[in-house]
This record gives C-alpha cells, structure tokens and sequence, in this order.
C-alpha cells in the first residue's frame, strides 16, 4: 500500500522541474493528491507491475507446495507480465484487442478491468514483453538500465523473507526480463534484498550494508554500488547538518533524476534514511523533485510502508486512492503465501493464484 500512495502522490508530477512544481503548488511542493479534482489519487503502470509481479511469485509458490519443486518462478512471472502486457491493448498477435477476453477463467487479477488503464507504461517494458522473448542475465534482451526493473520488484522481498541473497538473485533475474543492463536488474536485487531484511526487523542502515555486500558479489555491479553509496554519504551529511543551505530536491540532483534504476533506487534510499521513521515526510519528499517522481516514490513508499507499518500511512491517502481494493487484497494475500499444502490444493486458492 505504501508503494501505491507514493506512486499516486507522484504520477501527475513525473516529467516536471521542481521549480515548476513549486509554481504551481507552492514551496513545499505537494502534499497530497492533485490528480483529480476530488483529491483522490491513482496508481501507474510501476503499481500496475508490482500487482502481477506479486501475481506471478504466488503461483510459482502455489505450483511449488503442491509439487514439491521450485524453479518455475521466472516463467510464470513472466507469463503474469504477459497479461499485463494484455490489460495495456496488445494480444499474442502484438495487435490491439478487444478488452474483456483473454484468460478469464486464470486468475483473479486479469479480471479487474480498473487495470485496464494505459498510465504510463515504460517503452522499454512494453517492446520487451511485445518481442515475447524472455530476457535473462545471461541473454539480455537489450542494454536498458531504465528504473522499470527495480520499480516492481518489492513482492519478491516479501515472498522469499529469510534469504536476502536468493531474493537479491530472484528479483534480478525478473528484472532482467525486460532491463538488460546491469544497473537494471542489480538494483532491482538490491531492493529486493533490503526488502527482505527490512521485514525480518533489520534496521534500514543495516539491510542497506548487508544488500551492498551481496551486490559486489556480482560482475558489473560498480555503477550501483557507487551511487548508492553516494546517496547514504549525502544522507548522513544532511542528517548530520552539514548540508544545511541545501534543500533536499537540490541533494536529490546530485544523486540524479531517478529515470534509471540506480538512480531511481539510490534517491529512494536517501529519502527513506533522512526520514526514517516518518511515511509522510519521506515519501512527499521522494516525488517532489525534478525527475521520475512516481518511481521514485512507488520504491520510498514500500519501503518506509515496511519500516512503519500501514498505521502510519495517512487515512485519507489509502480512502482516496483508486482502486486501493485491489492492493489491499494483493497485500493480505502476499501475507498468507499458500493456503494450500502439498496434501490438500485449495480451491479458492487455486482459483485465484493457479500454478501455471
């Protein structure tokens, strides 16, 4: 819930200067939903992709307790971003398409046709998922390090909750679907990883060392590494007070506009650790900068949501977000896991989560 409200604080904003957010909102930017003119708010394809993402790893899951074997979770993740590729116009043809008629009876989400709203997708994940070619590491699709990979990946931090290094591997390889650069799909393993730790109640400067270390293990890993670090220097010099002329959309353009997934990830950071036990602050202050605010602060948002908890997210900004439903229900569901054992399939379960 917290990703969603952060990527709806920042969908009309993305694209646009801080100084013409102050313009038209005021010197603090904003502060509450200004989509609509009855002041809710609406989610983007980042939250869109976090739902099938979630999908995708609660079927591998259900497939996994009834057969007793993993290693399907890549495959049916991406078959899930399939039907989201449906809900954005396309069919298998990659021709547009009659909403309303594909895969009724397989799953729960593709019937929620509130999803069946173009907000924005990523060119880079719409042409990948279109080519119907499954990028991996080890066979990149492209050479994209865009923020599309690391802005979907927070389920998989929840899913695989005592293993940060196999969830840092399970969400660069989804990532690497449709991000091909290293930066892509590194610092979707990042999130992940802190994700992971978060949840096990370790402390946001701990998960973010602990993710660090694993992320040098692998090739490539320098330029995200290094503008992570630079965004938990730039943190602890302002906390520290040591920035003190300098406002935090100006420190946050030093970390870079968040279009990419290192930056994207690294201003995310920043944000969380100077408000670290504030949603409000943290993730107002994630989207009002010049950049790719509603990335920026669908990522702040899981991960301060994590820290503090639903109590701590305003009311009226989980009334007033459209749809909030369906998040609500994705969330309890990523909660429980499996209500099915390897002896007995629930059927409602499979209904909704089937494993394929």
């Amino acid at each position: 819930m917290g990703g969603a409200v952060g990527d709806a604080l920042g969908a009309p904003i993305e694209f646009w200067s801080y100084e013409n957010i102050r313009h038209k909102y005021g010197s603090l930017g904003i502060t509450d939903y200004v989509e609509y003119s009855n002041g809710s708010g609406e989610f983007t394809d980042d939250t869109q992709m976090t739902l099938f993402t979630a999908e995708g790893l609660l079927r591998a899951y259900h497939r996994a307790v009834l057969k007793g074997i993993g290693g399907a979770t890549l495959h049916i993740t991406y078959d899930s971003y399939q039907r989201w590729l449906f809900t954005q116009g396309y069919t298998n043809e990659n021709h547009s398409t009659n909403k309303g008629s594909y895969d009724e009876d397989n799953g729960w989400l593709i019937k929620r046709k509130e999803l069946f709203e173009n907000r924005s997708p990523g060119n880079t994940c719409i042409s990948s998922l279109k080519s119907r070619v499954l990028g991996t590491i080890g066979n990149p699709i492209n050479n994209s390090k865009g923020c599309g990979g690391v802005m979907r990946v927070a389920p998989v931090g929840l899913i695989f909750n005592s293993n940060p290094e196999y969830s840092f591997e399970i969400a660069s390889q989804i990532a690497a679907i449709t991000h091909g650069h290293p930066s892509g799909y590194l610092s979707a393993g990042v999130f992940a990883s802190m994700i992971t730790q978060i949840i096990s109640d370790v402390s946001l400067e701990e998960a973010i060392d602990n993710s660090l270390l694993i992320l040098q293990k692998w090739d490539k890993h320098e330029e995200t590494f290094n503008v992570i670090e630079k965004s938990v220097l730039l943190a602890k010099e302002y906390l520290l007070g040591r920035l003190p002329i300098q406002s935090i959309p100006e420190i946050i353009k030093k970390i870079g506009a968040g279009w990419t997934g290192e930056e994207a990830l690294a201003i995310a950071i920043f944000c969380s650790l100077i408000y670290e036990n504030d949603f409000v602050k943290g993730t107002l202050a994630s989207v009002n900068h010049s950049g790719d605010s509603d990335s920026t602060g669908s990522i702040t948002g899981n991960i301060l949501g994590v820290i503090n908890g639903i109590e701590q997210i305003p009311e009226k900004w989980i009334t007033k977000l459209r749809y909030n439903d369906i998040v609500e229900e994705m969330a309890t569901d990523l909660s429980i896991g499996c209500s099915s054992t390897s002896e007995n399939c629930d059927e409602n379960w499979w209904r909704k989560y089937p494993g394929v």
